[in-house]
């Protein structure tokens, strides 16, 4: 039976996760945003009221919110005949590199979807969430949209028709989201991706994508460590957050197994096997070295997490 009102939870994510640009992404436990929405008689999407982490940045206009955008496409691909208000608590933090636009508009998509008589299947789903991207970033793009709506690691085989897969991560893969205070929208972000590149280079990613995919596949840490290496987005993307490598650095020399650019940065994140290493080591090793350049850096220590979620009350 179709709901009235529901209050949805959408996580952070982790889009491209190393030589996976577009492809892959990763939601985390925490942090996440909430999204409130209430069927209403009048037709579209309304944003009522934004508040959280960032909120002055996110915009009330409902062409351009990537949740209402997103809750708009659901209704209107689903040929709905109500409207929705809506309540967005930011708790991501635009420009982060942590999918604060994708768990908007995963959590928009979501949340309209159980208003609904006849519920859109989860491609259906990712691909409504997919405009609210487009709205944000000018480009449709689901690599944050579908591991916030799916949970796991997921590889977007194929964006039109959307094709997307989930698997479940080693159930002790460990992660540390650093946050250092930059912002990098992912707007210009994109600008820097090559336009082309040498064949080596590709044939480079292929390889460490598929045997990430094969690692995620069979719990193999070692074999994600080894393939996590990105020759082609992240060196352009670089400039974009200063004292990247060094900080990577500083993660593995804490205990991660691997660190690299989350999304379009400036996040930094680094996998770790819970069995052998402590986060909050690795956290404090990354914030002690931004601190010590005289940059804030926030860190959660955490792991790999649920898609969107209905919160009961």
């Amino acid at each position: 039976m179709a709901l009235d009102r529901a209050i949805v939870r959408a996580p952070s994510t982790i889009a491209n996760v190393g030589p996976g640009f577009d492809v892959f992404g990763i939601a985390l436990e925490e942090p996440s945003d909430r999204i409130e929405v209430r069927r209403t008689s009048e037709p579209g999407v309304r944003v009522e009221s934004i508040v959280g982490v960032g909120a002055y940045a996110v915009t009330l206009d409902n062409t351009k919110n990537t949740a209402a955008v997103a809750a708009s496409k659901v209704l209107s691909v689903a040929g709905a005949d109500f409207g929705i208000s809506m309540r967005i608590d930011k708790g991501i933090r635009p420009a982060s590199g942590m999918g604060s636009s994708g768990a908007s508009a995963a959590g928009g998509a979501y949340a309209a979807n159980l208003l609904l008589e006849r519920p859109l299947d989860m491609n259906m789903l990712i691909s409504c969430a997919s405009f609210g991207e487009e709205a944000s970033s000018g480009s449709r793009h689901a690599d944050n949209a579908a591991p916030a709506l799916m949970g796991g690691f997921t590889i977007i085989r194929s964006n039109e028709p959307m094709d997307v897969m989930r698997l479940d991560p080693p159930k002790d893969l460990g992660i540390v989201a650093c946050l250092p205070e930059f912002a990098v929208p992912t707007r210009e972000a994109r600008k820097r991706v090559p336009k082309t590149v040498p064949m080596h280079d590709v044939v480079h990613q292929v390889g460490h994508a598929s045997s990430l995919v094969a690692g995620m596949a069979t719990g193999d840490m070692g074999l994600i460590a080894r393939s996590l290496d990105d020759v082609i987005v992240e060196p352009a993307r670089a400039p974009l957050v200063p004292f990247l490598k060094d900080a990577e650095r500083a993660a593995v020399s804490a205990g991660a197994f691997a660190s690299f650019l989350g999304g379009s940065g400036p996040c930094i994140a680094a996998f770790f096997d819970r069995r052998e290493a402590d986060g909050l080591v690795i956290a404090k090793a990354v914030q002690d070295f931004y601190e010590g350049h005289g940059v804030e850096c926030f860190c959660w220590n955490t792991t790999w997490g649920a898609g969107c979620e209905r919160v009961m009350q």
